[in-house]
């Protein structure tokens, strides 16, 4: 038997073995230039291994490919779920009630649909890649690298950088194409606000099938300028009057009525169907139920917006994106003579009306109060660029407070409540406690005057109902009187109760045994300082700032400003209203805004209780008057605030308190 020493290698062999070692001996290696040697056994056992491993591989991705579609299934079904769950809120107006949980299932809608769309575009790139790379493992051949697709839903039309409404000759058909565009672009966007879909739709029933109307809806839109641009079949719900206040006239000056115009009725499903159902319903009832179902008030068509515009002077004949507005001073001088011209901006024109506009039945409505601001919003002084006086700022305002009787001691608001701004979808509070105090004020006897009125708000109202308010008499004395306020909102789910107050009225009395008034911690009083520029929360009091002028800074923890209305009430029970308009205005952000957080930090933020003295009924909220807030404490997601009014002299006018709900988002510690 040979030793180790022969068993040593001849060094010019072409073969090279190794010493053997714990780990097993692979596949000789092969001299560079040298022949392979391998036998076929060999061969066959790597073929068969490659196999195995392309088949394992191949096995793993068919199994995550199933698990993925699976996954993708799952996330679709339920993001329809939720889709169909925020329309029924939607209906249900959820957003009124609780708005918290509305916010939340928009929010989880667009999180849904915005990962739905990515991941679904991310996984068919690689499922591409992966199945590429596959091919070219089992063909060993080189393969092109696939196109990346991409399914996604056609460009909406965007009205405010893509339109083609400027190029209609008359302003009619422009604005019904400008609204056209703006109603295919919440169409077609699976991220629409549900709200505003149902707004603009509701009264269109064939949007339940959106396969079958996307290419009609399409085809008006591709039409020329000679097209129609609204289906003559279907039918026209001339609500409030729309398409009969300006209408078009024929060559013997014959009105020409939209044909086929009726009354909505089994799409709203509250007024009769038939025409005995018309005899039996009153007008007033039709009124009622159509304002129940927010569409109360007189409307306008495009025609009627464009005959309301040629009668408040617009010149529309040419093309102009400013056309000349003349204005003729009233005898009774509210308008300013210094200016009679001006110019109105279309585009910011048509941009506002989109805001409230509905499509009935088959052409789009307006709401005549929508078209009103609108036009005054958009009218500019000629060669300065800024926005002209609103001349019919204190009738809009005078309507915002006014109430008419209903039946006895039951008052409606002449307008739904307005909105304070951008930040919030529901009606201001101040214009709930100005709608009770003018219902309270109807009831009482002449020479009785406001000093207290104290409550609580039970939920928030909406800016599209009106406000009812119920009186009851609690006291009627020679010289004390005691009112009981009710203020609901009738909708299609019964009655909505947002306030309970009780209204104390006194007369007033010569003897005195002490009359003194604490003065105001701002230096506003008894001067005018120049204007001050401050800067809320962007949009916070978007629509309250139309009523009124303010000049204000922050002094340490007191909020101060001075402020009047550009033009002064008449009746004591407008200007006591008006005051309550304004001191609620921002009393419930106070207790956040001195410790320097963001209402974008809270989750809740609304007035819980109020108590509204008045010391004097000698107001004029024409004249400017000084403004002073501050929070006085908080704790347990409350805060507690006041407000007070002291006039020119330095008097105080009156005092409100109130209790603000004020809690934070998930994850943030409170500090107010």
């Amino acid at each position: 038997m040979p030793d180790a020493s022969q068993r040593q290698l001849n060094p010019s062999s072409p073969i090279k073995t190794r010493l053997r070692s714990g780990k097993r001996v692979g596949r000789p290696r092969i001299e560079v230039g040298g022949p392979a040697i391998l036998s076929e056994d060999r061969r066959t056992q790597i073929r068969r291994a490659q196999k195995t491993y392309r088949l394992k591989k191949e096995a793993v991705f068919r199994q995550t490919l199933d698990r993925v579609t699976d996954l993708e299934a799952k996330l679709r079904r339920l993001s329809d779920q939720v889709s169909s769950t925020c329309e029924a809120a939607t209906e249900a107006r959820l957003q009124l009630s609780h708005p918290d949980i509305y916010a939340r299932l928009t929010q989880m809608r667009g999180v849904l649909i915005e990962q739905d769309a990515s991941h679904g575009s991310a996984f068919q790139t690689d499922s591409s890649r992966m199945q590429t790379q596959s091919n070219w493992e089992v063909q060993q051949e080189p393969l092109n690298p696939p196109r990346r697709r991409q399914h996604s839903l056609p460009r909406p039309i965007s009205t405010m950088g893509h339109t083609y409404s400027c190029q209609e000759g008359r302003f009619a058909r422009r604005l019904q194409r400008y609204c056209l565009e703006h109603a295919f672009n919440l169409f077609i966007d699976p991220q629409s606000n549900p709200q505003q879909v149902y707004r603009v739709f509701r009264l269109v029933p064939c949007i339940q099938d959106k396969a079958k109307m996307q290419p009609r809806f399409e085809q008006l839109l591709r039409g020329g300028s000679e097209s129609p641009l609204e289906v003559p079949g279907l039918p026209f719900y001339g609500v409030g009057g729309a398409g009969t206040h300006y209408p078009d006239k024929d060559e013997f000056g014959i009105p020409m009525h939209p044909k086929n115009m009726r009354l909505p009725r089994r799409v709203l499903g509250i007024l009769p169907s038939s025409g005995r159902g018309d005899e039996l319903t009153s007008v007033d009832d039709r009124a009622r139920l159509l304002e129940i179902c927010g569409l109360g008030g007189q409307w306008f068509d495009s025609r009627d917006v464009e005959g309301y515009l040629k009668q408040h002077g617009v010149d529309l004949q040419g093309s102009s994106l400013f056309p000349t507005v003349r204005i003729v001073d009233e005898p009774s001088g509210r308008m300013r003579s210094e200016h009679r011209s001006y110019a109105l901006d279309l585009e910011n024109f048509l941009w506002r009306l989109l805001h409230g506009f509905v499509i009935l039945g088959r052409a789009p409505g307006f709401r005549m109060i929508d078209v009103n601001a609108a036009f005054h919003a958009s009218l500019r002084s000629l060669g300065s660029g800024v926005p002209s006086p609103n001349t019919s700022t204190m009738v809009t305002l005078q309507e915002q407070l006014a109430v008419k009787a209903l039946g006895l001691d039951r008052f409606i608001s002449c307008l739904p409540p307005t909105r304070m701004g951008d930040l919030a979808d529901w009606a201001y509070g101040g214009n709930i406690l100005a709608i009770a105090i003018s219902a309270a004020y109807a009831t009482t006897k002449p020479g009785h005057h406001l000093y207290s009125l104290t409550g609580h708000f039970v939920r928030p109202a909406s800016p599209y109902l009106k406000l009812i308010c119920q009186v009851e008499r609690i006291r009627d004395t020679r010289i004390f009187q005691t009112r009981h306020l009710r203020v609901y909102q009738e909708s299609l789910t019964g009655e909505q109760l947002c306030l309970v107050a009780s209204a104390d009225f006194h007369i007033e009395e010569t003897l005195e045994m002490v009359n003194y008034s604490t003065r105001p911690h701002s230096t506003h009083a008894g001067a005018v300082p120049a204007a001050i520029a401050r800067a809320p929360e962007s949009g916070l009091y978007k629509y309250l700032n139309r009523f009124m002028e303010t000049e204000g800074d922050i002094t340490g923890i007191i909020s101060a400003e001075r402020f009047r209305l550009q033009t002064p009430l008449g009746s004591e029970s407008a200007q006591l209203a008006a005051l309550a308009f304004y001191m609620d205005r921002g009393l419930a952000y106070i207790p956040a805004n001195h410790t320097g957080r963001s209402l974008l930090d809270a989750s809740a933020c609304a007035t819980l209780d109020f108590a509204l003295r008045v010391m004097t009924h000698r107001v004029d909220v024409g004249e400017w008057m000084v403004s002073e807030q501050q929070t006085c404490a908080a704790g347990g997601a409350r805060a507690v605030s006041e407000g007070r009014v002291f006039d020119d002299k330095g008097r105080l006018v009156a005092v409100m308190t109130q209790t603000t709900i004020l809690r934070p988002k998930m994850g943030g510690k409170a500090k107010v």
